[in-house]
């Protein structure tokens, strides 16, 4: 295998692993952000 092609895919899946360290975060940020509590009501029925 051609080093420059082994770099090229290891950037590749490095670049792809950021974007979802990213987007995981932003999602969980978003999640906690507007969360909904339960209304204790609602549960009883």
């Amino acid at each position: 295998m051609d080093p420059a092609l082994v770099k090229l895919a290891l950037g590749g899946i490095a670049l792809l692993g950021c974007i979802g360290l990213f987007f995981g975060i932003g999602l969980a940020l978003a999640a906690h952000r507007f969360a909904v509590e339960a209304n204790p009501l609602i549960e009883e029925v």
